[in-house]
């Protein structure tokens, strides 16, 4: 269970971190256009890939973690400790999904604004 949970995470922390980078690279992109807003854009971009740098970074840090975890213990499926992690991977994922979801609702507003010729500051 927890193995299948883990690369449940692991596609979640993928796709919500590709959506904060994308949304962060759209920032940037419209940032050179608009001169008035460019600081603003700029730490925006910046804010939407930190959150994107912060989620890979827990996602890689938690696998290594988990791989050492498994290899050290030794102890059975229905342990304590395997049970402590299924109910951490059940909680992660469930937060990064939602964090995706709001990225993902981001991405299409973004596009949405600059589809209608706007930019996305002022």
């Amino acid at each position: 269970m927890t193995q299948m949970l883990t690369i449940l995470y692991q596609l979640a922390s993928w796709g919500c971190t590709g959506f904060a980078w994308t949304n962060g690279a759209i920032l940037l992109w419209d940032g050179f256009a608009n001169a008035e807003y460019r600081v603003i854009t700029f730490a925006v971009a910046l804010f939407f890939w930190m959150i994107g740098g912060a989620v890979f970074g827990v996602e890689r840090s938690l696998s290594q973690i988990y791989r050492c975890s498994e290899k050290t213990s030794g102890e059975q499926a229905g342990s304590k400790t395997a049970s402590a992690w299924t109910l951490l991977y059940v909680c992660l994922v469930f937060g990064v999904l939602l964090i995706g979801v709001a990225m993902g609702i981001g991405l299409v507003a973004i596009i949405g604004r600059l589809q209608t010729g706007f930019h996305i500051f002022g």
